[in-house]
């Protein structure tokens, strides 16, 4: 192992171990499953407000399912949060709505209304879900800790409330699954009574529900319902974890959303094939915080940035081995993006101390060395923001036999880790069209950005490429554009990113250049460097509102002098969330005379040879030359822009 950056933490977290306190088993070529992103819903996690931005707070999560309450507003059960209102919010993203009907209900424990009131309530929600138009909706949950909320003064729970509603769901809604018992803890006793219930009376559920409280009991809790199943000759249910917390009080419930915390509950969601689970929502002030990964003021906490990473994984899960399965201890979770040529390893749990993470199964396209970089994701409580990741160390590692060994320093069972693995290799920068540069005057689409490794050819702050349309093997979010055949844009683009362009200009002269822009932001915008000298000022546009497929003709404000022959232009970016179409430079004549209205007196911006502007001057074509000798302009070429000409003076 040769090191190839150090800071002052990476000496704790980066030197090869002696007798680590644990060991975390990693074996990269055995496929769990697909990536599913199951474990990054919350309960009540979106309302009609909150969060503010979609965008960029839910969609870098990739979140599977929202659980909202079928009716939210005054005399409910929850008065934010409604799903079908939250439905509409979330069209744009990859998640579900999980309608939770009592919480059509109010108080807590709910308040029975009869049967025929609940029925017909039901049916109202039911429509409304109908009548929306909208297809996000994950399931329907018909009730909600039954051995809890239910008061059996009322009738059996499961002929009084669960037969009734399956029937009912059935006839209005065939299509949509059906989710049950949702207990709030598994209890092999209660789960053998309801599977024994609906057995003999036709109305079995399509997705088994509990909570789960602590990650620990969870492989116990999947290993009794595989055992019921074949006891009852019942088929391989989908598991929905609808609610889930380190603990059902408030000392543990206080690390809701913490990145120490929540790595071994995913980690076991994705070993033990979850179908979806959502973070729980208690002991903060309001809902819509996304399971508290986000602050009260609506602002990325720790969690954040952990499901983030979670979020980035593509490709296959792969099999990670724990200490101690049953437990909430160290744990971790792999994926291998065989299209990004990438493995991420994220581990945490409640244990600290020294950890060899042990990763065999290396596939063949890593190469035979690989860098590895250690980061983590800090945490001190649900209602401070973390501005993000720190990296610990990068280090260049030799794989043999198909294996490395990584050491990794976990320093707080609040913290999370990730290790994130690419091939140690660097590919140098080449146009990317076969044609070789791209000319000038003409177009420049915005995907065809040079080849080559990020830092050479691009740069790109997550390394993936989120749009999935186009330029895989880079980490830029490259999206299709709608309706628009074989047309993409660059998208999500992030302050301080930047993409290079190699281009051949065919002569030198001024020109027009106008850039197709989509803007998420006031602050955010493009600027163009021309063998790393400025030739633009920022280039704006009118925020979208959240509708990124409108797209808008920003020109600068001067002409460009261009040097002829091949360059790099560089396109950066500045301010968050622009995404970009293309550039078209359009060759200008500044030296075309314009006799018209020659005695007319107009206001002329003034521009050295190389396009800067030097002031403004009122005056008209005839006197321009002494005019600009008056106001101590000194000899040169200068060009002179009005709103109806471009004009070239020369100043002896």
């Amino acid at each position: 192992m040769k090191t190839k950056l150090f800071t002052a933490i990476a000496l704790a977290c980066g030197m090869t171990s002696f007798g680590a306190d644990f060991n975390l088993k990693v074996n990269l070529s055995d496929s769990i499953r697909q990536v599913t992103h199951c474990a990054s819903g919350s309960l009540y996690g979106v309302t009609e407000d909150y969060p503010v931005d979609i965008q960029s707070m839910i969609n870098p999560l990739k979140c599977r399912m929202f659980c909202q309450p079928g009716a939210g507003g005054h005399g409910n059960q929850h008065p934010y949060g409604d799903a079908m209102k939250v439905a509409e919010r979330l069209k744009g993203t990859d998640a579900q709505v999980q309608i939770t009907l009592p919480d059509i209900l109010p108080y807590w424990p709910y308040k029975w209304p009869g049967l025929d009131s609940w029925l017909k309530q039901v049916e109202e929600c039911v429509n409304r879900k109908k009548n929306s138009g909208l297809t996000n909706f994950h399931s329907y949950v018909i009730w909600n800790e039954p051995y809890g909320t239910w008061n059996d003064s009322n009738g059996d729970f499961h002929s009084t409330v669960w037969k009734p509603t399956y029937d009912l769901l059935r006839k209005l809604d065939p299509e949509m699954p059906i989710v049950g018992p949702a207990i709030a803890y598994y209890s092999q006793e209660r789960m053998e009574k309801f599977l024994k219930f609906c057995i003999e009376n036709n109305c079995m559920p399509d997705i088994i529900c509990w909570h789960q409280w602590g990650s620990g009991g969870l492989p116990g809790a999947v290993e009794n319902i595989k055992m019921l199943e074949q006891k009852y000759g019942l088929p391989d249910f989908p598991i929905c974890i609808n609610e889930y917390c380190a603990g059902s009080n408030a000392e543990l419930q206080k690390y809701e959303g913490c990145p120490g915390y929540s790595v071994p509950f995913i980690a076991k969601f994705e070993r033990y094939k979850i179908e979806s689970a959502s973070i729980s929502w208690w002991f903060t002030q309001y809902p819509g915080r996304l399971g508290s990964l986000l602050t009260p003021n609506n602002e990325k906490g720790g969690g954040w940035h952990l499901y983030k990473w979670y979020g980035d994984m593509e490709g296959y899960m792969a099999s990670v081995t724990p200490p101690n399965d049953k437990s909430e201890g160290l744990d971790g979770f792999a994926a291998v993006n065989k299209k990004m040529r990438e493995a991420s390893i994220i581990l945490g749990g409640n244990n600290t101390g020294s950890v060899d993470v042990i990763i065999d199964g290396l596939p063949d396209w890593m190469g035979s060395e690989v860098e590895v970089i250690t980061e983590v994701v800090t945490w001190e409580n649900k209602d401070k923001a973390v501005a993000g990741p720190q990296t610990l160390a990068t280090e260049i590692y030799t794989i043999n036999n198909g294996q490395i060994i990584v050491p990794v320093n976990v320093t707080s069972n609040l913290y999370a880790y990730r290790l994130y693995i690419t091939p140690n290799e660097v590919i140098p920068r080449s146009p990317f069209l076969s044609s070789g540069a791209i000319s000038i005057p003409g177009t420049i689409e915005a995907e065809y950005f040079d080849n080559g490794s990020e830092g050479i050819a691009y740069h790109d702050k997550d390394r993936q490429n989120r749009g999935e349309g186009y330029r895989l093997e880079t980490g830029v979010d490259v999206y299709a554009l709608k309706d628009k055949e074989n047309e993409y844009a660059v998208g999500y683009a992030q302050k301080d990113e930047w993409l290079d362009y190699s281009v051949n200009i065919e002569k030198e002269g001024f020109y027009n250049i106008t850039a197709i822009l989509s803007s998420g932001g006031e602050q955010s915008g493009i600027q163009l460097l021309l063998d790393d000298e400025n030739i633009t000022d920022t280039l704006k546009t009118a925020p979208n509102n959240e509708d990124w497929e409108s797209y808008l003709e920003t020109e600068t404000s001067t002409l460009t002098k261009l040097p002829q022959g091949e360059h790099t232009l560089r396109m950066n970016i500045v301010g968050d969330w622009i995404n970009i179409d293309k550039l078209v430079f359009t060759e200008s004549d500044p030296t075309a005379l314009q006799l018209l209205d020659a005695d007319k007196n107009e206001m002329f911006e003034i521009y050295d040879s190389l396009g800067r502007k030097s002031g403004e001057i009122f005056t008209n074509q005839i006197n321009l030359s002494s005019k600009l000798k008056e106001k101590g302009i000194v000899s040169g070429v200068y060009i002179l822009k009005s709103a109806s000409k471009v004009l070239k003076v020369i100043v002896n």
